[in-house]
C-alpha cells in the first residue's frame, strides 16, 4: 500500500540566496555605511571648530548679546544675553502669525465667497487679487509693503487716523496698549473655560442631532460664550483691564503701542499672501459640495418641516 502525503514541502534555499535574509543584510551594511559617515562627519567639525577656537554648544546663550532690537514684547537691553534675544524672537513670531492668521482667514474668506458672485465685478476683482498674490514671491510683497506702501505714509504729527484709536504713519502702526491690573488672570481662565465648554457643547450638539435630528445654535451660543464668560470674569475681578490710547502731538504719536514698519510689513504680506490660498480653499469647498444638497440646505433654512405631536 502506497502512501499519500498531503503536500510537497517548499524546497530548501540556501542561507545566502534568502530574499528576506539578503534584503536585512543589505539594510543592515547602509545603516553601519550611513552612521559611520555621520560620525566621521561630527569628529571631523568637532576637531575643525577646536583648531580654530570656536566655542561649540549652547553656552553662547548666556553670553550678553551686545545689540539692540527695535520691537520686543517684553524687556530687552543691549546687556541682556543671547537667549533673551532668542526668547524676545519666538514672542515676536508668534505675535505675527496670531495676528497674521485671524487677517489672512477673514481676508480669505471674503475672497472666496465674492469668486463666487454672479456679480462680474466682484468676482474679478477677487480673481485678480488671488491670482496676482499667489503668482508673487512672498519676499518681493514684503519689500513692496516696506519700502513702497509704509514709506508713502505721512510723518506721525499728519499720521492717518482710524476713528482716533488706531494710527498708521511711516513709522508704522500705533494701537491702544493693554494694562493688565491685578486679577487680570481671571480674564485668561475664563477664556480657556470658554473654549472647554464650547469643545463640549459641539459635542453635545452633534449627539442630540444624530438621536432627534434637532439642530442647536452651536455658533451663536459659542460665541455668547467666548465673549460671556470673559467679561463676567472681567466685572468680577474689578475691571483689572484698562487701554492706553495714542494721541496725537505735535510732532510725535504719545501713548499706545507702536508696531515698527518692519512688523507690520511682515504682517500685511503674510497676510495678504495666505489669504489668497484660503480663498482659493473656501470656493473649492463650496463648489464641492453637491448642488442637490446646497439646494437642500436652502429649503431646510427657508421652510422647517412641522413636527407631529405625540
Amino acid at each position: 500500500m502506497s502512501v499519500v502525503s498531503g503536500g510537497d514541502a517548499p524546497p530548501k534555499v540556501a542561507f545566502f540566496n534568502d530574499p528576506k535574509v539578503r534584503s536585512i543584510a543589505v539594510q543592515s551594511a547602509l545603516v553601519l555605511v550611513v552612521a559611520y559617515f555621520a560620525w566621521s562627519i561630527f569628529n571631523n567639525t568637532v576637531a575643525n571648530l577646536r583648531e580654530a577656537n570656536i566655542a561649540s554648544g549652547f553656552g553662547f546663550l548666556e553670553s550678553t548679546a551686545g545689540f539692540d532690537l527695535s520691537f520686543t514684547l517684553i524687556p530687552y537691553s543691549e546687556s541682556s544675553t543671547y537667549g533673551r534675544a532668542v526668547v524676545v524672537g519666538i514672542l515676536n513670531t508668534m505675535l505675527v502669525a496670531v495676528c497674521g492668521i485671524i487677517l489672512a482667514t477673514i481676508l480669505g474668506f471674503l475672497a472666496g465667497v465674492m469668486r463666487l458672485s454672479k456679480n462680474w465685478l466682484v468676482s474679478k476683482v477677487a480673481e485678480v487679487y488671488i491670482e496676482v498674490m499667489r503668482n508673487v514671491p512672498l519676499l518681493i510683497q514684503i519689500f513692496i509693503w516696506y519700502k513702497v506702501v509704509l514709506a508713502a505714509l505721512p510723518h506721525p504729527r499728519n499720521a492717518i487716523s482710524l476713528g482716533d484709536t488706531f494710527f498708521l504713519s511711516n513709522r508704522g502702526i500705533t494701537i491702544p496698549k493693554f494694562i493688565w491690573g491685578d486679577g487680570a488672570w481671571l480674564i485668561g481662565v475664563a477664556f480657556l473655560a470658554a473654549i472647554g465648554a464650547i469643545w463640549l457643547l459641539r459635542r453635545w450638539a452633534h449627539a442630540r442631532q444624530e438621536a432627534t435630528g434637532e439642530q442647536f445654535p452651536v455658533f451663536l451660543s459659542s460665541l455668547g460664550l467666548l465673549i460671556g464668560l470673559p467679561l463676567v470674569a472681567y466685572f468680577l475681578a474689578g475691571m483689572p483691564l484698562e487701554f492706553e490710547i495714542p494721541e496725537q502731538g505735535n510732532f510725535n504719536l504719545r501713548g499706545g503701542v507702536g508696531l515698527v514698519p518692519e512688523f507690520a510689513a511682515l504682517f500685511f504680506a503674510l497676510s495678504t499672501y495666505t489669504a489668497a490660498f484660503i480663498g482659493e480653499i473656501v470656493r473649492a469647498g463650496i463648489l464641492a459640495v453637491n448642488k442637490g444638497q446646497t439646494e437642500a440646505l436652502s429649503l431646510i433654512h427657508i421652510s422647517e418641516p412641522t413636527r407631529p405631536r405625540r
